[in-house]
């Protein structure tokens, strides 16, 4: 993968913009990410540039292919991160993963989708967990936890639902949640899935931003339009929840990409 000057100079960029009160020596948590790009911008790099060696990133995807290639670069580099192999969900079980034309498409058998050129008809048995279980198994300080980026295909709600334990100890903390994707994937029983978790979120103390990424200066017309040259105002795109709760309110700066 690609890892010059430019791509890193962008990841400490859009890391900054991303996870803002994130900080040195704290726990960061990804729920799922994707290292198919050619180039190495994966949002558990972002997500590091912020932590650095004296914090910890904990990285959480099933796909097999992307734990290859993060472990490749977690010894190479000595990284302070750890990974672990299984989907999160609202409780443990075993499911397909339909995989995508690249992982980040991946998405769960019971998820509704549409019809659509990012999936094929291969799939993998992954082992599903609760978060609260994947966290406690990992014996670390639960006041360290800062930020949660959760970003897996239409099981974030799930995913939030397995978090009681989180919840109850991280008082101090900030999410951000992928939601908000076009048709069925962006449903929870004929509701727009970011209302449901705005809901769910608000009813747990924290204070909630949405945002539609074409509205974004820095995902839609920086990122979008003057890197990578492509126009989505006019197409249908996902959004993201951005939540607080504690000492650390949202950055007016705050973005997404």
């Amino acid at each position: 993968m690609n890892d010059n000057t430019f791509i890193r100079i962008y990841n400490r960029v859009d890391g900054f913009l991303k996870f803002p009160n994130l900080k040195k020596s704290e726990i960061g948590i990804q729920v799922g990410f994707d290292l198919s790009s050619e180039n190495l911008t994966t949002d558990v790099i972002k997500m590091y540039t912020r932590t650095g060696q004296e914090g910890l990133i904990i990285a959480i995807d099933p796909d097999p292919l992307n734990h290859e290639k993060l472990k490749g670069l977690i010894t190479s580099r000595n990284l302070s991160i750890k990974t672990v192999q299984k989907g999160t969900y609202s409780h443990q079980t075993i499911e397909k993963l339909i995989l995508g034309t690249r992982s980040s498409y991946n998405k769960l058998e019971s998820i509704k989708g549409d019809p659509s050129p990012s999936y094929t008809d291969q799939y993998l048995e992954v082992d599903l967990d609760t978060l609260d279980n994947i966290i406690a198994e990992l014996n670390i300080d639960y006041s360290k936890i800062r930020h949660i980026n959760i970003s897996n295909n239409g099981a974030e709600y799930h995913t939030l639902l397995g978090m009681e334990e989180i919840f109850r100890k991280c008082h101090n903390l900030n999410l951000t949640v992928i939601s908000g994707r076009p048709f069925q994937l962006g449903q929870i029983n004929d509701r727009r899935d970011y209302d449901v978790v705005i809901d769910h979120l608000t009813n747990l103390g924290f204070t909630c931003k949405y945002i539609n990424m074409k509205n974004s200066i820095w995902w839609g017309f920086v990122n979008k339009l003057l890197i990578k040259r492509t126009w989505i105002y006019n197409k249908p795109v996902f959004g993201i929840i951005m939540a607080y709760r504690g000492d650390r309110k949202l950055k007016f700066y705050q973005s997404f990409s």
